[in-house]
Order: C-alpha cells, then sequence, then structure tokens
C-alpha cells in the first residue's frame, strides 16, 4: 500500500512529517507498518506493508459478499488491541484522531491493521489524557469532542464503533442537523 499526498502548504507538510514521526516508533502486530518514505519538493510519500484486502470501508459499503459477524468480531478486536497499544501500552499515550473504516486496513485472512496517523497527537502518560484542537473526519467524531474540542482516549474508542453501523456517513444529515 502506498499514501501518496501532495502538500498542500505547511498542512499538508505538517500531517506527513507527524505520521512519519509516529510511525516509525510504533510496533504491533494490529498496525500498519511502514515501509519507507520520501519527499521531494512538494510530493510526500508514504510506504506500507501490502494490505491484500484493502480497507474495511470497501467490504463494509458493498451489497455481494458481506462480512460475516463473526470476521466483524475479530476485526473489532483486532482493532480494540491496536487502541489499546496506542492508548497504554506504548510509552507515550497515542490519541489518533481519525478512527473509521477507510483508515482500517485488511491484511491477509482479513487480519485488522490500524492505519492513516497523520492527525496523531503524542501525549505523555503523566500529563493526562486530553490534547486540545478539533481534528478528524465529521460523522465520526465523539459528541462530546466536537463540544470540547478535546480529542481522548473515549473520543477515538467512540470512532471504533463505525464499522458496527455498517451504514456511510451522510454529509447533508450532518450538515442540516448542525445547522438546526
Amino acid at each position: 500500500m502506498v499514501g501518496f499526498s501532495a502538500a498542500t502548504g505547511q498542512h499538508g507538510k505538517k500531517e506527513y512529517v507527524t505520521e512519519v514521526k509516529v510511525i516509525i516508533q510504533l510496533r504491533h502486530r494490529n498496525l500498519v507498518q511502514p515501509i519507507g518514505w520520501c519527499h521531494d519538493r512538494n510530493e510526500f510519500i508514504l510506504v506500507y506493508e501490502f494490505m491484500p484486502n484493502g480497507s474495511l470501508d470497501s467490504h463494509l459499503f458493498r451489497d455481494k459478499d458481506p462480512l460475516t459477524w463473526s470476521v466483524r468480531y475479530r476485526i473489532s478486536l483486532g482493532l480494540a488491541s491496536a487502541i489499546l497499544y496506542l492508548h497504554e501500552d506504548w510509552e507515550q499515550r497515542v490519541a489518533h484522531r481519525d478512527i473509521k473504516s477507510s483508515n482500517v486496513m485488511l491484511a491477509s485472512s482479513f487480519n485488522v491493521k490500524l492505519g492513516d496517523f497523520g492527525l496523531a497527537k503524542l501525549m505523555d502518560h503523566k500529563l493526562g489524557p486530553k490534547t486540545t484542537g478539533l481534528a478528524g473526519t465529521l460523522g465520526y467524531l465523539a459528541p462530546e469532542y466536537i463540544s470540547t474540542d478535546r480529542a481522548s482516549k473515549e473520543s477515538d474508542v467512540y470512532q471504533h464503533y463505525d464499522y458496527f453501523k455498517a451504514k456511510r456517513w451522510l454529509p447533508t444529515v450532518f450538515n442540516s442537523l448542525i445547522s438546526l
């Protein structure tokens, strides 16, 4: 899997640098592993291990051959293991802030691998569980994260729920709710 990202000013470069800094340090069976990266002018390229079954969303939102509940359960356990590692087991606490089905990759036998650490924030275990600054994908954000502008372990766990509902997020519905 290759992630291409054309930098749009400092924001694109910042996400790329953040992702590289985070992923080169993390080692867990349920996290996508980097193979390499490079940047030249405004082109930023990340190369990850190959994921033969693509992303989870490509399996959730199709009519043909839906995932069985036993496969979904196994995916849920793998994703929960990755989140636990990020929040508790690594030397620093990592708030992913963008856990959604398109960032959950599926290796052979549908083994789950969480990816896309461009919005991740590193936090010290001793300094508390929250970080400021709203980031992520609307429709997947925890309500308390939106209202307080503070990411937490709990807001990452809330995003884990996305694939259980197995429905695409509809921006028009969300936008109409916001304007009420």
